[in-house]
């Protein structure tokens, strides 16, 4: 039988998927303005696709081992910091679904850096294009209000709560989630 994990703290290598997939929706979400051909838009459609194999696994990662205990605090706090939390990964799959989505639904392969296409599974459908280029741009956009929200949780704990809650991401545990 496996050993029950560390509810109040993150392995070595949930941390470093923590910061991985940050670093890559923030570029990620810093080229999508890119003009078609520029490297901009070829980082976000080629990079994101590559990426985006790496995000939805690191979704399935953190669903599976589950998030440290939340610490005790209001209520009202702990409902926001899980709604941040399911808030991130939801958007994650949305952007990264969606994002696959956009060329196969104008009946084109996703292109990998000029060197592999992915052929499209389905023909165009021009109404779920359409949709799937306001979902993945309101998913993508969602990520700014959570990270603010994030990043003022962790600032909160660090400064005055002065608890290990925002510490954790940084210091791995054995056995940690």
């Amino acid at each position: 039988m496996a050993k029950p994990l560390n509810p109040n703290a993150y392995s070595q290598v949930s941390i470093i998927a923590h910061w991985a997939a940050a670093l890559l929706i923030v570029a990620l979400f810093f080229t999508h303005e890119g003009d078609r051909g520029s490297i901009s838009y070829t980082f976000h459609v080629s990079g994101g696709a590559l990426a985006g194999l790496f995000l939805l696994w690191r979704v399935w990662h953190r669903w599976r081992r589950g998030f440290a205990e939340n610490p005790n605090q209001h209520a009202l706090l702990a409902l926001v910091s899980k709604l941040v939390l399911w808030g991130f990964l939801a958007a994650t799959v949305i952007v990264v679904v969606s994002g696959y989505l956009l060329p196969w639904t104008l009946g084109k392969p996703l292109d990998l850096f000029g060197v592999v296409s992915v052929p499209a599974p389905v023909g165009e459908i021009h109404i779920l294009h359409e949709l799937m280029e306001k979902v993945h741009d309101a998913a993508g956009h969602l990520f700014v209000p959570l990270l603010a929200l994030h990043l003022l949780g962790a600032a909160k704990h660090a400064l005055i709560d002065k608890d290990d809650v925002a510490s954790r991401i940084f210091k791995p545990a054995r056995g940690g989630r």
